[in-house]
């Protein structure tokens, strides 16, 4: 029997982008059918009437989609023809295609109406002149229509995703009227009139399976018996990372696929020779493929199962291993469930320590921890999406109170609201893989950056920067006239200026718009975001950069005395322009020296150097040392740890968290702000002692910074992989990080096996491309690299003292670096 090549399918579904809203075009391949969500079936159930069973991803299929009344009894097991797995039913035939692992269309019906009437000469022809017919539904795609009873069976059991187009006109054959679809006959029994039986399927899965060779009738089998395929593992179920040892007798491909059905790991077998492969995928029941000259031969359904991760580190150390609960403990306490007064829905959100309001700000810089566990992380922003204000701006917060509506305000002279929208819309899509939602935001998104870069009231045209009044770094509150007469209003007393942190907030922002526009298919949109970032940061070097950080403010109008030469004042968005992309590293090695200066200079008089801004004003901004006005903020510590991971100052990363840690023990909890003498900020008794704010820019520290892992897109697909572990006295870590929202992961295992050899073993859910960029131990030399057991080509990369080693890993497996030379700890200037 002839067969339609599926690899010419799969090319023509994938190159027209058509797997969204699959069609079936007459003379074009077939409709397909989604796969159900639900979980992998366990035990295959068995039909006496036909003496055969039906199990896994089929059984599934036939359970989800219509059962025995759609496609009747199994007439054969699984077995393999033309180099995919098949098994025929009473009126159809199932097929599965590894290819398509993970997606909608892994199991794909038979177009066994078209084969039909191939195999007895009567190709379907398109009508020359298609005309209509009066009270039927016309398809111009085949040139068929489709009435009567046949059309009412159609939509009611499936549509065009069950049985594809009309290919014939309703006809008489055998005595009956019938109908040709692409993937089915109908047949018409009027004697069954108004009941169930009225329609019924031809039997043509039984009719294709009689006209099978029968040599392919004597390969019927689960597994076929030349093949041999042994699985070895420690007891179920397998923690992420676990070893699985696999031996075939054929040399070939293995493939394991997770729960979700998506591949996630490819290794090649030599037949005899043992492997090892390492657990990862969506947590479950998984299944092993297996594959000779890119075929599948045989395969393990549900063989494997592997447990649920668990976020966070463990190394030994009590500061690593503690950071992650410590701060999901605190950002748990943050939580505040809002109700929207348009529509009643929750509004899920993390709250300011100081006040129950829900603060956009807020909500989006402790997304660095919460999309770890949350899984609302679009309410919010979803509110402040459907309150965007005519001008593109976003209001600062909504707040509630019981027995009164929710409460939302502007507080007019911010100018980072609309930037922050960006970072909370990305992290969200990180976490959730949800291109739909993506899309729905990306107007906001445009208009909020669009009134940025063009509002007179927050753009200066003159200087090609951002502006705003004149408020300490990026707080809410303008310098009075006269003392501590805050203003937070624009008028003819505004003072203007530009503040450095609005721009890289804005830079960012521009580079991050024109990478999701880009990844929204809007190339010539992404241009302009990217021109507009460009010349934005030209700008802002040019005028604010001065050789060691940022200047605070650059005023456009005149400034009442501040008591301070403003020319020495170190603001807090310096520590955020080290992960904003804004810096050179060069630029980047002056700012965190800056930093470590002024410890050295402050030492003993404020117990860190996180600092809102130093030093403080002496008049115009409350008390100096207190809240923003020059008291110490672990935001700030957070950012600056995270910088100096990536721009070679590891050790000055690794002491800022072990200070941070040590500040939680002391003070009992994490406050918004500290005295510089190590006091907690208490504004009022509504305060909190669990800031989600600084808390999570340290966990990111820790994250992407010492652990290394950095998502580079969604759902942990394209990781840049960077554990710094050498700089540590740590001898093993295993890390893995996972999203509330969508069960994602990334996991891996780093180990310094001895001086002269370091291992890595790693793997996610959905992750298909890592990016190794490995910090080697002091006075350490590679040598060679070792893949999944192939030797495989790196490159070296000096930041400062600091030896990376970097290459393009697959997405899962081991590797070893052998070299030479005595390991130690690194130290720093």
């Amino acid at each position: 029997m002839k067969f339609v090549r599926r690899v010419a399918i799969i090319l023509f579904i994938l190159g027209s982008g058509l797997l969204q809203n699959p069609p079936s075009v007459f003379g074009l391949p077939p409709s397909v059918l989604p796969i159900s969500a639900a979980p992998s079936l366990e035990a295959p159930i068995y039909f006496k009437a036909t003496g055969h069973s039906l199990g896994g991803k089929f059984r599934r299929y036939w359970e989800t989609h219509g059962g025995l009344a759609l496609y009747g009894y199994p007439l054969t097991p699984e077995f393999y023809e033309q180099g995919f797995i098949v098994q025929y039913f009473e009126r159809n035939r199932f097929e599965y295609h590894p290819e398509l692992a993970g997606t909608a269309y892994e199991v794909l019906l038979g177009r066994l109406g078209s084969q039909r009437l191939e195999l007895e000469g009567r190709l379907p022809v398109r009508p020359a002149n298609p005309s209509p017919i009066t009270g039927a539904q016309f398809f111009p795609e085949t040139g068929f229509s489709l009435g009567g009873v046949f059309a009412g069976y159609w939509q009611r059991k499936g549509g065009l995703a069950q049985f594809g187009f009309p290919i014939t006109p309703e006809i008489a054959e055998n005595g009956r009227n019938v109908q040709y679809f692409e993937r089915a006959r109908f047949e018409w029994f009027p004697e069954y009139r108004g009941t169930d039986y009225e329609v019924l399927l031809g039997l043509l899965g039984r009719d294709l399976a009689d006209r099978l060779e029968p040599a392919l009738r004597d390969r019927w089998a689960e597994n076929p018996p030349e093949v041999s395929l042994k699985l070895e593992s420690s007891p179920a179920p397998l923690a992420p990372l676990a070893p699985i040892i696999i031996t075939a007798n054929l040399d070939g491909e293995l493939r394991l696929l997770g729960s979700d059905n998506r591949q996630y790991a490819a290794y090649n077998l030599v037949a005899g020779v043992p492997r090892t492969a390492y657990a990862a995928g969506a947590p479950g029941l998984q299944s092993v493929l297996f594959y000779r000259q890119g075929e599948i031969v045989t395969a393990r359904w549900n063989s494997l199962n592997v447990a649920p991760p668990q976020n966070g580190i463990l190394s030994g150390d009590p500061v690593w291993d503690g950071m992650y609960q410590r701060v999901k403990g605190f950002l748990e306490k943050d939580v505040v469930v809002y109700y929207s007064p348009q529509d009643g829905k929750p509004i899920r959100g993390y709250r300011s320590p100081d006040t129950p309001f829900l603060w956009l700000r807020d909500h989006v810089h402790q997304a660095k921890a919460f999309k770890f566990f949350e899984t609302d992380l679009k309410s919010t922003l979803d509110y402040f999406r459907t309150t965007q204000r005519p001008d593109g701006s976003f209001d600062d917060y909504i707040q509630h109170y019981p027995g009164y509506e929710v409460y939302k305000a502007q507080i007019e002279i911010e100018a980072d609201r609309e930037y922050l929208f960006v970072e909370g819309v990305w992290t969200t899509f990180q976490a959730t893989g949800d291109d739909d939602w993506l899309k729905a935001n990306l107007a906001a998104m445009e208009r909020g950056l669009e009134h940025t870069f063009t509002d007179p009231r927050r753009w200066s045209s003159e200087l090609g920067l951002v502006k705003r009044g004149f408020t300490i770094d990026t707080w809410d509150f303008e310098q009075g006239s006269a003392g501590f007469n805050i203003r937070r209003s624009f008028d003819a007393q505004t003072r203007w200026s530009v503040m450095h942190g609005d721009n890289t907030g804005a830079y960012m922002a521009a580079r991050r718009l024109a990478q999701i526009e880009r990844y929204l298919g809007r190339p010539t949109q992404a241009a302009l975001w990217e021109s507009r970032a460009a010349n934005l940061l030209q700008n802002l070097n040019r005028l604010a950069w001065n050789g060691q950080f940022y200047t605070h403010q650059l005023h456009l109008t005149p400034v009442d005395p501040t008591g301070i030469d403003e020319k020495t004042q170190l603001s807090l968005s310096n520590a955020y322009a080290l992960n904003r992309g804004t810096l050179s590293p060069a630029q980047a090695a002056a700012l965190i020296r800056t930093y470590q200066a002024r410890r050295v200079q402050n030492n003993g008089r404020i117990f860190a150097e996180w600092y809102s801004i130093d030093p403080p004003f002496a008049v115009g901004f409350g008390p100096p040392g207190q809240y923003v006005n020059g008291g110490v903020m672990p935001l700030v510590g957070g950012e600056l740890a995270r910088g100096a991971f990536e721009y070679g100052f590891e050790a000055y990363g690794v002491d800022i968290l072990q200070r941070y840690w040590q500040l939680l023990d002391r003070s009992g909890g994490s406050y918004l702000w500290y005295f510089p003498d190590g006091r907690p900020g208490i504004g009022t008794e509504a305060t909190l002692p669990t800031d989600g704010w600084g808390a999570a820019a340290m966990l990111n520290a820790l994250t992407e910074g010492l652990a290394g892992v950095t998502d580079n897109g969604k759902l942990y697909r394209d990781v840049t992989l960077s554990p710094r572990w050498a700089i540590t006295d740590r001898t093993q870590a295993q890390v893995t990080l996972g999203y509330g929202a969508s069960g994602a992961y990334f996991s891996y295992r780093w180990q310094r096996q001895t001086d002269k050899a370091l291992t890595l073993t790693w793997g996610g859910a959905q992750t298909q491309k890592v990016n190794l960029h490995l910090l080697l131990p002091p006075n350490f030399v590679p040598k060679q690299l070792l893949v999944n057991g192939e030797p495989q080509t790196f490159s070296l990369s000096q930041i400062e003292s600091s030896l990376y080693l970097d290459t393009n890993l697959p997405a899962n497996g081991q590797l070893e670096v052998r070299g030479s030379g005595k390991a130690g700890l690194r130290t720093e200037d």
